[in-house]
Formats: C-alpha cells, sequence, structure tokens
C-alpha cells in the first residue's frame, strides 16, 4: 500500500511524479490521503493531506540546504510553541521525518488574514491589524539591541533588482531613484543598534490565520522556517507592504504605508525610537521594490499601487533624517 492522491474537482496528477519515490515509499506515510498539492517549486513542496483523519499539511524541503531549512521550521515550531497560548498560536509539528526532509504540520483553524482583510470594512481591517501585531510581539522571543548590517541587506537588494533592468514594463527612472534612496538609508542606518528577536521572517498575510471566537480574534501562524535573530522592523515591514498591496490608494501615509495601517500594526509595540522608525523605513523601502518587481512580474495590476506606495515612500520626511554615520559607512 503506498500513498494515495485524492483529487477534488477536475483536478488529476500523478502523485508520484509530484512527490519524490522516497516519500511515497516511506513506511510512516503508508495509506495518507494526499487531498490536494498546495505548492510544488524547487524549494519545497506542499500537500494538503489526510492524517490520522485530520487535515493535515505536509512539507517537503528540496534543493541543497533542505535538510538545514527543515531543522531550523522545526526548531522554530517547537520555540514558538513554548511562548504562544491562548488568543495567540502556532501550528504543531505533527510528524518529522529527518531521512526525507518532511514536516507533517497541524491545520491551521479559521481562515487566511489576507482573506479576511480583503471583504473587512475599515473598523475591522484596523482590529485585525492591530492583532496580527500583538500576535508577533507575543511571538518574539530573546529581543536585544545590535548593530545592524545594513549594507549587507542593500547589496542583496541591488543585486536582486539588476535582473530587472532589462525588463521594459518596469518603471527604470523609479528603479534608479529607489535605489538611490535606499542607498543614502543605507548609509544612515548601517551599524545603529537596532531591536533584533526571534521572530516570524517571513510575517504577512496569507502566513497567518484567523478564527472568530464571539468576540476573540484567534490568530495562527504558519510557515515559519527562521530560528535566528532578524531585526523586527524586518517581519512589521513585510506585512505593512502586503497589506498595502491590497489597499486602494489613499495620500494619508508613513513611508509609503497606509497611516491607519501603519499605526495599528506598529502601535503595540510601544514608543517607536528614531532609529527604529528609520530601520521600519528601511525595510518597507527593500520590500516595496521587491514586491514591485518579482510580485508584479506575475499580477501586473499591482505595479501600479506599488509605484504609488514608492512615489510616497521617497517623498517620507524620513528619507531626510541625519543621524550621526560612522565614516567606514
Amino acid at each position: 500500500m503506498t500513498m494515495c492522491f485524492c483529487p477534488r474537482g477536475s483536478l488529476a496528477i500523478n502523485i508520484s511524479s509530484v512527490v519524490p519515490a522516497t516519500l511515497h515509499l516511506h513506511p510512516s506515510l503508508q495509506g495518507m490521503v494526499v487531498e490536494s498539492v498546495l505548492r510544488n517549486g524547487t524549494r519545497q513542496q506542499v500537500l494538503q493531506v489526510q492524517h490520522k483523519n485530520d487535515t493535515a499539511f505536509l512539507k517537503c524541503f528540496l534543493g541543497t540546504n533542505a535538510a538545514q531549512r527543515r531543522e531550523a521550521a522545526s526548531m522554530r515550531l517547537r520555540q514558538a510553541g513554548k511562548v504562544m497560548d491562548g488568543e495567540n498560536q502556532v501550528v504543531r509539528a505533527l510528524v518529522e521525518l529527518a531521512e526525507c526532509n518532511v514536516l507533517i504540520m497541524s491545520q491551521a483553524p479559521g481562515r487566511p488574514m489576507r482573506d479576511i482583510f480583503l471583504t473587512a470594512d475599515a473598523e475591522q481591517r484596523r482590529a485585525i491589524v492591530q492583532r496580527a501585531g500583538e500576535w508577533l510581539g507575543c511571538l518574539i522571543t530573546g529581543r536585544e539591541k545590535r548593530a545592524v548590517q545594513a549594507w549587507k541587506w542593500y547589496f542583496s537588494l541591488a543585486k536582486f533588482a539588476s535582473r530587472y533592468a532589462s525588463d521594459p514594463s518596469i518603471n527604470t527612472q523609479l528603479l534608479r531613484n529607489h535605489l538611490t534612496l535606499m542607498e543614502r538609508t543605507t548609509r544612515q542606518l548601517h551599524h545603529q543598534q537596532v531591536e533584533f528577536g526571534i521572530s516570524h521572517g517571513d510575517f504577512h498575510s496569507e502566513n497567518i490565520f484567523i478564527a472568530e471566537e464571539g468576540e476573540r480574534l484567534i490568530l495562527t501562524g504558519i510557515d515559519m522556517e527562521i530560528a535566528n535573530p532578524i531585526p523586527v522592523a524586518h517581519d512589521l515591514a513585510r506585512m505593512l507592504v502586503w497589506l498595502q498591496s491590497d489597499m486602494t490608494p489613499a495620500p494619508d501615509r508613513k513611508s509609503g504605508i497606509d497611516r491607519t495601517l501603519f499605526d495599528s500594526l506598529c502601535g503595540s509595540h510601544g514608543p517607536i525610537s528614531t532609529i527604529e522608525r528609520l530601520a521600519i523605513h528601511f525595510h518597507i523601502g527593500k520590500n516595496l521594490l521587491e514586491f514591485y518587481l518579482r510580485r508584479g512580474a506575475r499580477l501586473p495590476e499591482l505595479r501600479p499601487k506599488m509605484e504609488i506606495a514608492m512615489t510616497y515612500w521617497a517623498n517620507c520626511k524620513v528619507n531626510r533624517l541625519t543621524l550621526n554615520v560612522r565614516r567606514d559607512s
């Protein structure tokens, strides 16, 4: 008996052609029903399965660093499980098959935050985003101030952007101007002491699920792989840019982000210092450009929204901030 595939609707996939033989023939997975293939990329495959009569999600890590990513994801889920409770939850690892680089995880209750956000009114959006900020605040552990290596982030961004230099569908002047301002912000931020913590790493509205229990919103996080400290600003900025891509452009903004969104997400993290504000601005700029280029290539309708957000980001007064900068930065 082998792992079998249960197609939904007209979907028909030969499961042995999607999943490596070492996986679909693994003794621990015999008889498991695969309900659907959610992702089938070069770095990972994600399947919705029936595990012990419950819906679960099987994630197979692929590529040269698959073992390290699987180990980091497993460690992160264990870490998070120790600090998250009540209204703030994370999925649980049900089965770990180290030899196959596989994790089987519990189902997150409710619906993706993005689905709820899209149909919510302004007050509901504010409440949802505020709860997401509270969830992240509960998740982050090991907070400490560290010198940020901003040039490392900038050079990675510039290298990524260079792949699109000849793309006729992008606004090349906007791209050049954005990178120029990102370079200036990098000079201001590099080696400044910013808050780091063990966080999510890919914090956005499709990686948070929301279940409503009366007036309570139960949030559950999925898809965490980073078990090392990162700037807190990184995750805040990533969520803000994702949410902004689903917003109707409005003039009242902070760093290109709708002011209400910005304040609702960041407000639960207490007063923001000048350095932390600069760090959030920097990471928003980074995410806006990545979103404009990568996600915009797949969804061209996003690019006009991102161009507006990048223009507001460029005109933000934070870009005119002057700090004491190290000579070697």
